[in-house]
């Protein structure tokens, strides 16, 4: 190898080296239903207004993959949906992701670009977004009917999170006697139904517990 040769290898790695972009990264979980923004700031005193860009999936060599959303540096110039917003103050360097009304489809990678000019320049910020379905608790339950060792209750149907509820925890509980000396009984079943259930070869304090409530 030539004294050029050897020289220049090392020269070439470290100029490599320097051209390698920094992405910086965070990560988001989110309930299904609930609003969620995506952080992106650059100084716009510093570099004037500029355009601006989020797209889902990890940040390409140019541009945003799969872009959601554009700005001028001053307003909104496109976006795949109205869901997708910039809510904060873009001529001050705020370009920041709102998603209005998350889905379960919505996770994934989202990268934001801010087109700084000059080489390798760009300011480029990844979060990764997990949206979970979160289901309530069943609202109004009642019990609907006593029978002998079997009790039925209702209840109203809910949201379902936008995942689809397989089964239902009920527990029914009482507590008897004085304070220093109760009786506990406690009973959980898991349910099919969306909207009732029967409890059945229960104690026969928990249904003279029930009759009376």
């Amino acid at each position: 190898m030539t004294p050029w040769g050897a020289r220049f290898l090392p020269l070439c790695g470290s100029l490599l080296f320097l051209l390698q972009d920094h992405v910086s990264s965070g990560n988001i979980i989110a309930a299904v239903g609930t609003d969620v923004t995506l952080r992106c700031n650059y100084d716009a005193q510093k570099y004037g207004r500029l355009y601006g860009c989020w797209g889902r999936g990890a940040i390409p060599s140019r541009g945003c993959a799969n872009e959601v959303i554009r700005s001028d540096g001053i307003s909104v110039v496109s976006r795949q949906s109205e869901r997708y917003l910039l809510m904060g103050d873009i001529v001050e360097g705020d370009v920041s992701l709102t998603i209005r009304q998350v889905e379960e489809s919505d996770s994934g990678i989202y990268g934001c670009r801010v087109e700084i000019p000059g080489w390798f320049n760009d300011h480029k910020h990844e979060q990764k977004l997990t949206v979970v379905a979160v289901p309530p608790s069943p609202l109004k339950v009642e019990v609907k009917e006593v029978k002998e060792r079997t009790v039925t209750v209702q209840w109203s149907p809910v949201f379902n999170g936008g995942r689809p509820i397989t089964s239902y925890m009920v527990q029914l509980k009482n507590n008897q006697g004085s304070l220093r000396n109760k009786t506990h009984h406690h009973i959980t079943v898991a349910c099919r139904l969306a909207s009732n259930c029967t409890l059945s070869s229960l104690p026969l304090s928990i249904l003279e517990y029930c009759s009376s409530n």
